[in-house]
């Protein structure tokens, strides 16, 4: 959904940032993510009978003997790049990126791909930016404690894979705000888990148990429909209609505007007691430090303001 990527943004925007060091640690998971997605490609080419009519295979079999457990990653050499730049080109494989939704590739990876030989050069070290695009699973809880303006705020990262969903919920039994992360482009997409589950599906889902949770009876929640990007530019490709779960959506076909309004009305919904609460809701761009840092100074008032209203004395430390 993002969400990572929003807690990495805090990082840059309230916390010490990233060195160098740590964008040099994160090459490892930017390789892994092209790995992964290369092989992912030659399956897809597979199952969509195109794999024979790609010419430059090199790269599946040089990523398929790589040891992904291997910390260094060694064999990502700038040889592979070439390979993996070869296999890009071809319109086999153009052709099964432009079907993506049917399979679980990831959507920023193309970037990666497009810049392979930058990323496989020996002297390649992560910027910022490729850091944000990159995809490292949430296991477990993350805390961090920010500053801000006085104020001390404790965000904690958690899992959303089913598996990991189980873990976190006692954790939060004491904080002042929720902020729950859903993508907007994934409605046409399923669940690694269990691909019978559609992904929109499942965010819908889980925010009516998270939003009418006893836990989160007095917990600001914040919605934010993130991968705004994606979905801008997914909208013109896919339209609602013709995904199965949303034969319901009435706007005009492939509206970008009309499009958001509706998963905004349909989370919306999920809340059972809106006389009694609100739901503080944002469409976001998780890779863009400015829409970030706009959406999360408003949600800061907010979230503020609530606790006031439910305290009545001043401000002290808020749990996110």
């Amino acid at each position: 959904s993002g969400k990572s990527t929003i807690f990495k943004q805090f990082e840059i925007l309230y916390g010490a940032g990233f060195s160098a060091e740590q964008r040099l640690q994160h090459r490892r998971f930017i390789r892994h993510n092209v790995i992964q997605t290369v092989l992912l490609l030659e399956r897809a080419a597979g199952e969509m009978g195109l794999l024979q009519d790609v010419q430059n295979t090199a790269a599946f079999g040089m990523c398929g003997s790589m040891d992904l457990s291997a910390a260094s990653l060694e064999g990502f050499s700038p040889e592979l790049g070439e390979a993996i730049a070869a296999m890009w080109a071809e319109e086999p494989i153009k052709e099964v990126w432009r079907n993506r939704s049917r399979f679980q590739l990831l959507e920023t990876v193309s970037i990666f791909l497009d810049n392979i030989h930058t990323i496989a050069a020996v002297d390649y070290t992560p910027s910022v930016d490729d850091l944000l695009l990159s995809r490292v699973r949430t296991t477990g809880l993350v805390e961090k404690r920010y500053v801000i303006n006085s104020t001390t705020f404790v965000m904690l990262d958690v899992g959303g894979q089913r598996n990991e969903r189980r873990k976190w919920l006692s954790f939060f039994e004491t904080v002042d705000a929720v902020i729950f992360v859903a993508a907007l482009s994934e409605y046409d997409q399923v669940l690694n888990e269990d691909e019978s589950t559609n992904r929109m599906l499942d965010a819908l889902a889980l925010f009516d148990y998270v939003c009418n949770n006893k836990f989160f009876a007095r917990t600001s929640m914040l919605l934010f429909l993130n991968k705004d990007d994606l979905f801008r530019s997914k909208i013109k490709r896919v339209s609602l209609q013709s995904v199965q779960h949303f034969e319901d959506y009435r706007g005009p076909e492939n509206s970008y505007r009309s499009g958001v309004e509706y998963f905004r009305r349909k989370f919306l919904a999920c809340n059972r007691t809106p006389e009694e609460r609100d739901i503080f809701h944002h469409v976001t761009t998780a890779t863009s430090t400015e829409n970030v840092s706009f959406v999360f100074e408003s949600c800061r008032e907010t979230i503020l303001e609530e606790n006031l209203k439910r305290a009545g004395f001043g401000r002290g430390v808020d749990v996110l």
